[in-house]
């Protein structure tokens, strides 16, 4: 018996159907009414019931891939494929960055959007407001700054994950501000919005994290001396880079502009990037603090 011979179509696509649900009569598997599907057979054994099921926590299935294959190698596609109307090849733009913040939230190791509180109270431009209200709430709740830190910390870690989306909101008026056209509608900008926020997700956020992660291990693992303090200004700029080679053909493919004019565009939106970091982490600070 060969059992990688392809499984030959027994569905008769000739005869016609009664729905089940809104009793239209139709040719083929799904009713052109109501787009019920017919249950066949093959939709009800334990193996498609967990292929349904993984598709349905992780939504990881032929488009996905494609998303994914598209996103890395040309950058801006999706959105503008997406604003012609070709949406079939791809995850609906919103739910491909949604995918991409869930394997992020499934990383404790990488903390890139997280920031904490000693990081907030010393280190941020608005570190004055902060270590007002932190010394405030010490004083009423009688609690010691570390009691105080190791509660904050643990509460805006998962919710630097849940409130990512608003990472893209902010970055929007960036990227109209750094890329404005008057052939380019809000929808656009959104969904190229969403495009950039998946890809730093994916690519430098999870993707070189853990590589250089594993790298280090590995390094630390042979005894050779690593300086942090230079890897780490080094590995800002390396990710700026990468985030600017992503932006520069994204923008170029969705606006329509020319070279230069993307490679500017590019660069005031890698800088403007912190800006929107460091609006996100005030956001972070209020909804952890206030929430606690």
């Amino acid at each position: 018996m060969n059992f990688w011979r392809k499984r030959t179509e027994a569905f008769d696509f000739q005869i016609t159907r009664k729905c089940k649900h809104c009793e239209a009569s139709f040719h083929g598997k799904f009713c052109n009414i109501c787009g019920e599907k017919v249950l066949e057979k093959e939709d009800q054994t334990l193996k498609n019931y967990l292929l349904n099921l993984l598709n349905a926590y992780t939504f990881i299935d032929g488009k996905f891939f494609n998303s994914l294959r598209t996103l890395l190698l040309k950058p801006g596609k999706i959105t503008e494929d997406v604003s012609e109307g070709i949406t079939v090849p791809y995850m609906q733009p919103i739910s491909f960055f949604f995918l991409a913040n869930f394997i992020y939230f499934f990383f404790p190791v990488i903390q890139t959007f997280n920031t904490s509180l000693y990081n907030q109270l010393y280190r941020m431009p608005y570190s004055g407001f902060v270590e007002k209200e932190v010394n405030e709430y010490l004083s009423e709740n009688s609690l010691s700054l570390s009691d105080f830190s190791q509660i904050y910390d643990m509460n805006s870690t998962g919710n630097s994950k849940l409130l990512l989306f608003l990472f893209v909101i902010y970055l929007i008026p960036f990227i109209v501000l750094a890329n404005y056209s008057k052939q380019v509608n809000f929808v656009k900008y959104f969904h190229l919005s969403l495009e950039f926020v998946t890809f730093i997700l994916i690519v430098p956020t999870v993707g070189i994290s853990l590589v250089t992660r594993g790298i280090s291990e590995l390094i630390f693992g042979l005894g050779v001396n690593w300086n942090g303090e230079i890897r780490d200004e080094y590995y800002t700029f390396f990710l700026s880079l990468i985030i600017l080679g992503f932006f520069v053909p994204a923008i170029r493919r969705v606006m329509g502009f020319q070279w230069w004019r993307s490679i500017l565009g590019g660069i005031l939106l890698v800088s403007s990037l912190i800006i929107v970091i460091t609006i996100y982490r005030l956001t972070l600070f209020l909804a952890t603090f206030y929430t606690l």
